[in-house]
């Protein structure tokens, strides 16, 4: 790649910013993410599987798999690369399903072709967050990154919103055909849209050249991205960025998840005429889509991202302790006061998946970036598999409410906990060039290669 391309990649746009069509391709790859993300639970709402632990957990152990296969090949391949590789393999997961869909194989065979797209699909669709954060990470000046972050991961929401609404605006059969073929259709055309805006406009990113390359100093190739904004200071040692997003991606992750999905099953009444069950889902995503946009456009950019992290993590745990006294109080009856509760449970879910949008990609390094990403969301997503499993399968969780709320509300003092360290042993990252942590990794190495020639 001659350095005129580079200059035209990801984050070759000097300090203007991403290259909108590049944003679009990684935004669409974040609506597939949401989509996909609901595939597993579709497919348990429509019917096609009686298997809970097959739709509410199998996806996500597996995606645990594909974000640590996405991220060797980002930091080896290429963020753009990546990026297209694993889109085309997450297709590839959603042609198996079409002889499901269309009765083609006899039902042991299809229920084979079944688990083989749940899996595949599941960990291409997380396995594309590594490349789309490293690329956000290194492609925008440090204000532009801040909502870029937020606002593409956003588009997650949207497709679990999406997901959801024939079950909602139908009823019987007709609502679960609609929403299998509608977020098929969505699954299908997304992932196409978006690989070939990346095929055709995106580029590499220059810090992962500068990185993996040394064709472009590594100042020069940060300067052109963030137009020379003050670095980063790091002071934490990796271990302990690791440890960090590792406990806050936990609480939010199961947070997301049970009160998405899992939360919604114990629902078997109608609220207002609409199915209740499908209602939380889809008032959630819309309500995470509303408040991720709004954070990303005026919040994300003028807030320091420790104070913010603490703040979010800590109201999901009062919302959490909340519900779960209004559940015990009310014998978990569908009403207004509930709904209102799980309104306020997927504020937090979004302002706490906003602050690990913001903290995953900014505390590595360029050339570790996209392993570490990865490490951290498949220990999540593997972990998170795991919970939400339990949850949604073993009793008194699976059947009491109440209990399965102060299990929530566990998990999310943890992720306080975890945002409270951050907060007074961590270091800022908010409008600061992130070419402090290529120059913190590798200055050690230079001054040992400096002492063994003298």
């Amino acid at each position: 790649m001659n350095n005129s391309q580079a200059v035209r990649g990801l984050g070759g746009t000097g300090s203007k910013g991403l290259p909108w069509s590049a944003f679009a391709a990684l935004s669409l790859g974040m609506m597939v993410y949401g989509l996909a993300e609901s595939y597993g639970p579709v497919t348990y709402a429509s019917g096609l599987t009686k298997n809970a632990w097959l739709s509410y957990g199998l996806p996500f152990v597996f995606g645990g798999i594909g974000a640590l296969l996405a991220g060797y090949l980002s930091d080896r391949l290429g963020r753009r690369r990546a990026f297209i590789l694993t889109g085309g393999l997450l297709l590839l997961g959603l042609l198996l399903y079409i002889p499901v869909y269309l009765n083609w194989t006899s039902s042991a065979l299809g229920q084979a072709l079944l688990v083989a797209s749940i899996a595949i699909v599941g960990m291409t669709a997380i396995g594309l967050e590594t490349p789309i954060l490293a690329a956000i990470a290194e492609g925008a000046d440090p204000q532009g990154r801040s909502k870029m972050l937020v606002l593409a991961q956003n588009f997650g929401n949207l497709g679990v919103a999406l997901a959801f609404v024939p079950l909602v605006l139908l009823h019987g059969q007709a609502a679960q055909t609609v929403q299998v073929e509608t977020a098929l259709l969505l699954m299908y055309l997304a992932p196409t849209v978006a690989l070939i805006i990346a095929f055709l406009r995106a580029f590499e990113s220059l810090p992962w050249i500068a990185a993996r390359t040394g064709t472009i100093d590594v100042k020069e190739a940060w300067k052109q991205v963030d137009g020379g904004a003050a670095p980063v200071q790091p002071t934490a040692g990796l271990g302990a960025r690791f440890a960090t997003l590792l406990t806050i991606g936990i609480a939010q992750d199961v947070a997301f998840v049970y009160v998405t999905y899992g939360a919604a099953s114990f629902f078997t009444s109608t609220f207002s005429g609409l199915s209740a069950s499908s209602l939380a889902p889809m008032v959630g995503g819309f309500v995470m889509t509303i408040v991720g946009v709004l954070t990303g456009l005026f919040i994300a950019h003028r807030v320091e991202r420790r104070p913010f992290a603490l703040l979010s993590f800590a109201l999901q745990a009062v919302f959490w302790a909340a519900l779960a006294v209004a559940a015990y109080l009310t014998g978990f009856t569908m009403s207004w006061l509930m709904l209102a509760l799980f309104v306020l449970n997927f504020v937090t879910v979004e302002l706490t998946w906003a602050s690990r949008a913001l903290l995953e990609p900014e505390l590595f390094p360029t050339k570790v970036r996209g392993l570490y990403i990865s490490l951290v969301r498949m220990s999540v997503w593997v972990i998170t598999g795991v919970i939400t499993g339990l949850m949604t399968n073993l009793n008194p969780l699976a059947t009491d409410f109440t209990a399965a709320a102060l299990v929530m509300g566990l998990v999310a003092v943890a992720g306080a906990a975890g945002a409270a360290f951050w907060r007074f042993y961590g270091f800022e990252t908010a409008n600061r060039s992130l070419v402090g942590l290529d120059l913190h990794h590798i200055g050690p190495i230079a001054e040992r290669k400096e002492a063994r020639s003298s």
